[in-house]
């Protein structure tokens, strides 16, 4: 039974199927279970970060995009999710300012610097 949702995609990767057919799986913004397509044409005009309405057939585990419409009124996706709140922020930076200073012990480098590097590295670890 056919069913019309609106979807924001992520994400799209082609593949290929036991039969050597291409497919394309696509990845929703919201949602675990990803929709897939056969029509080379219809995933043609699909752009990640973009809304559409889209036509969806088959079974609950791949659900197949049959027709697609781009939603030119959609509002903005949600903006993703900080990657940290206040606390493990500052417990990042005080885990980069640790490692820091235990790896530039006996360097003999000023405190600015060794600040710098703990910076370093807590947006190392912050990505």
């Amino acid at each position: 039974m056919a069913q019309t949702r609106t979807v924001t995609v992520e994400e799209i990767d082609e593949r290929t199927s036991q039969q050597g057919k291409r497919y394309w799986r696509v990845k929703v913004a919201g949602e675990r279970q990803a929709l897939f397509c056969w029509d080379e044409g219809l995933v043609r005009g699909l752009v990640p970060g973009l809304t559409y309405q889209v036509t969806v057939n088959g079974s609950a585990e791949y659900p197949r995009i049959t027709d697609v419409t781009l939603v030119t009124d959609a509002p903005e996706p949600p903006a993703p999710a900080a990657p940290a709140g206040d606390r493990e922020r500052r417990m990042l930076r005080m885990s980069a300012l640790r490692a820091a200073a235990e790896v530039l012990h006996g360097t003999g480098l000023p405190a600015e610097q060794v600040t710098a590097y703990a910076e370093q590295l807590l947006d190392w670890l912050e990505s």
